[in-house]
């Protein structure tokens, strides 16, 4: 590889790179607007000019790339720092002052580079400005505002478009000084990756709807995550504020969505706030009839652990999971339920409309609604046997009615956990236990509930549809009395094995590498931010989603066989 010295520094790096990405591999910024790693260069904001040993003039940093051994750059020498300046005083000529009412401030690279590279005074009359004034606050389509005066022209939107959804909405209107982005006509800025223009709009003439005037970047506390809004598992970064979540946005990774995600995985987390909280454990101490009551969490679990516990003549104990849990909380209820001997265990899945995010690799794709049905699958609960019980027939079927005890470990597993039918289905088991952050009608159905945190409230890992295992942590305690699902289960797996000694998420994930032979290639060292892929033969024992699960007919007969030998046991 060749070899460049940037102000001093040699570094090496690959044939072809240009100067921007080179010096930040250095740790040397090289100011641009215009350029990104993912779209065509233009060098149109000639912000990144630097000076080339042996060349006269200066150079846009973007476009000239590295190609042979010895070539000298400097960045910061007077030339280059008179340039820097003359192009911030042009950009913030017909710019507007606003940046007390605008969305962008605190993250606006206009603002930065003014004060690295500015100066603290324009010699240009406020009166000779250009203005737009009848384009302020113009939605180019259901997500995205324009704000025309604030825009400095650098067209990444523009080649977004037209590079990476593809879809075109956007161009180049006018010219010269007058030169403007919209929309063609007929043709709204609508396609699913439409707020990623808002992610990589420099200044703050492209803004979110969803998020317009919601916080002050400033006051937002930030976390790595992953997008729960489907199997693809998108990386993003979790926004909120004591508690409360504002927005996601893309956390790059070049092995899953690069620098993109969906629009509707950016509204996912809207579900929080739509459905009412599961905040207190419940029991029904009088059964069916009774009106289920507050509890302590030991009386509930204890509740639950000794109907698990004793034999019983109404049928089998059944576990119910969804691809909303992590590896670690569908591993824990795996062991639960190995511990009382039981069979009948299996992960609901809800298909979902296909959600695809390019990258250079080929581009991620989700087919499903929940982010975590083969990771769940792969952990312990997929279904085993001609006589066990389903996911299909408990939901769809008459299996419920035959179960003494049914333990469903989600209370959001879907639209069936709001849907009378299927809830008036899986309340005929003679007890049912449903765990959940949302007090859902199966919740309130349930003989007992238990508040368990939201993915953004819990640590854990999924599995993605590309067999990627990811981590994701707690970005702020759960409420009141809720808990993290680990913590439940390891509390109600304690009262099975004694020997259970494991507390904390981390734990159980290095338990899980151990126990499971799915897991065993991810090896003893702690899983990267960015995942780690499980080998593809692994990936192929978890089948598509498909009713593959599904058994016409009642299963009585299966049932009281199985009932009788977990009784004996």
């Amino acid at each position: 590889m060749p070899t460049v010295t940037i102000n001093g520094r040699i570094i090496e790096v690959e044939v072809g790179t240009n100067l921007v990405d080179a010096a930040k591999q250095a740790g040397i910024e090289i100011p641009h607007y215009c350029y990104h790693p993912r779209l065509s260069v233009v060098g149109q904001c000639r912000m990144c000019l630097v000076q080339l040993e042996g060349v006269g003039k200066l150079q846009t940093g973007c476009s000239t790339q590295v190609m042979k051994d010895g070539m000298v750059v400097f960045t910061d020498s007077d030339e280059v720092k008179e340039a820097q300046r003359g192009v911030m005083e042009f950009l913030l000529l017909n710019h507007p002052l606003d940046c007390p009412i605008c969305d962008q401030a605190g993250e606006c690279g206009l603002q930065d580079y003014a004060f690295k590279h500015g100066v603290s005074f324009s010699r240009f009359e406020y009166e000779n400005k250009r203005t737009y004034p009848a384009k302020e606050r113009i939605p180019l389509g259901p997500h995205v505002l324009l704000n025309m005066n604030r825009c400095i022209q650098c067209t990444r939107c523009v080649r977004f478009t037209q590079e990476i959804s593809k879809t075109g909405e956007l161009g180049f209107f006018e010219r010269g000084a007058r030169a403007e982005i919209g929309i063609f006509p007929g043709k709204p800025l609508d396609n699913d990756l439409s707020t990623c223009v808002v992610d990589i709009c420099p200044v703050g003439a492209l803004t979110s709807t969803r998020f317009r005037f919601a916080e002050r970047v400033w006051f937002l506390d930030k976390k790595p995550s992953i997008c729960t809004g489907c199997d693809a598992g998108c990386n993003i970064t979790l926004e909120h504020r004591q508690g409360k979540i504002k927005r996601y946005k893309p956390r790059f990774n070049p092995e899953v969505n690069d620098y993109w995600m969906c629009d509707f995985g950016r509204d996912s987390y809207e579900k929080y706030q739509r459905s009412a909280r599961l905040s207190q454990p419940r029991l029904r101490a009088g059964g069916h009839a009774t009106e289920a009551q507050a509890v302590t969490w030991k009386a509930a679990l204890d509740a639950v652990a000794r109907q698990l516990r004793s034999p019983s003549q109404e049928g089998a104990n059944a576990f119910l999971g969804s691809g909303n849990l992590s590896n670690e909380e569908a591993f824990l209820l795996a062991k639960i339920a190995d511990a009382i001997g039981s069979p009948h265990r299996s992960v609901y899945g809800e298909p979902g409309p296909e959600r695809r995010i390019p990258t250079p690799k080929g581009g991620i794709v989700g087919t499903e609604a929940s982010p975590n049905r083969r990771g769940a699958e792969l952990a312990g609960l997929a279904a085993t046997g001609p006589g066990s019980i389903h996911a299909k027939l408990l939901l769809e079927g008459d299996a419920a009615e035959q179960c003494a005890t049914l333990v469903i470990a989600d209370s959001t597993l879907g639209a069936a956990a709001n849907d009378p039918a299927t809830v008036a289905r899986l309340r005929q088991a003679h007890y049912l236990v449903v765990l959940g952050w949302a007090d859902s009608a199966l919740a309130q159905a349930a003989d007992v509930a238990l508040p368990i945190a939201t993915h953004a409230e819990s640590s854990g890992t999924f599995v993605n549809s590309a067999g990627r295992v990811q981590p994701f942590a707690a970005a702020f305690p759960p409420p009141g009395q809720t808990r993290s699902g680990v913590e439940v289960l390891i509390d109600l797996l304690a009262r099975f094995d004694s020997t259970w000694n494991q507390r904390t998420a981390a734990e159980v994930f290095a338990s899980m590498v151990r126990q499971v032979p799915p897991f065993h290639s991810l090896g003893d060292c702690p899983l990267p931010l960015a995942g780690a892929p499980l080998p593809d033969a692994v990936l192929a024992l978890v089948p598509s989603l498909d009713p593959a699960t599904a058994r016409s007919g009642s299963n009585k007969g299966a049932l009281a066989g199985t009932a009788a030998q977990e009784g004996a046991s």
